[in-house]
């Protein structure tokens, strides 16, 4: 059994880190950091099967959070996105002398909060001629997410080694809400008042992609 932890520094790019208020998938990211654990079955041989957790927490863009995106109702806001990942996948692990190289490549999913996954939805007017208020809704974006990392590290003790890693951690949260309200209105013909009932589909999507330069401990037990 190989148990690996790191953590250090997250570099975000492409729609992760774009500063786009148009594009429906920026997600506004600036750098920030990481942290992460692995267990993996080794067995006899040098490739195993592991399963890996990786936090994440890269701040919104400072400039950007007193601005409205297109299809919101009010400022970005300054909640940073924390992203935890489940991952799973073959992990190789081999030492050269002194030396140790360590690669993963897993897919799993991603939970993601940040306020990027803000909806604001309609609610019932019971006594009003027209939709009522909007109600603030928040929770996490959920989706597929990869990870490819590479390690090499140096044997301090028999079964203990330091290490730095570079990895690479994407995903595709989602966050969906239906919502279904009403409100009154005059029927033109009766010239009565009647129902007006409506509902639909409110979605967050966004893409997220990092560069990840680490440093941990793999300890094989």
């Amino acid at each position: 059994m190989l148990i690996d932890l790191s953590g250090g520094y997250s570099i975000p790019f492409g729609k992760y880190a774009s500063s786009d208020t148009e594009d429906k998938l920026s997600g506004f990211a600036s750098g920030g950091f990481f942290f992460q654990g692995g267990a993996t079955w080794l067995g006899k041989n040098i490739l195993g099967l592991g399963l890996s957790y990786v936090f994440q927490h890269n701040a919104i863009q400072k400039s950007l959070q007193t601005d409205t995106l297109a299809g919101y109702n009010d400022a970005l806001g300054s909640r940073a996105w924390t992203n935890h990942y489940l991952l799973a996948g073959p992990v190789l692990f081999t030492r050269i002398g002194k030396f140790s190289i360590l690669a993963k490549a897993q897919i799993g999913g991603v939970l993601s909060y940040s306020s990027n996954f803000t909806i604001w939805l309609p609610t019932d007017a019971a006594d009003s001629l027209s939709p009522g208020p909007l109600k603030k809704s928040d929770g996490p974006g959920m989706g597929v997410a990869v990870q490819i990392m590479a390690g090499i590290g140096y044997q301090i003790t028999k079964n203990i080694c330091i290490n730095v890693t570079l990895s690479y951690l994407g995903g595709s949260p989602l966050r969906k809400r239906d919502y279904y309200y009403y409100y009154w209105d005059i029927d033109p013909q009766t010239g009565r008042l009647q129902p007006i009932y409506q509902g639909g589909e409110i979605e967050r999507k966004r893409r997220i992609s990092t560069f990840n330069i680490g440093a941990g401990l793999t300890i094989k037990l």
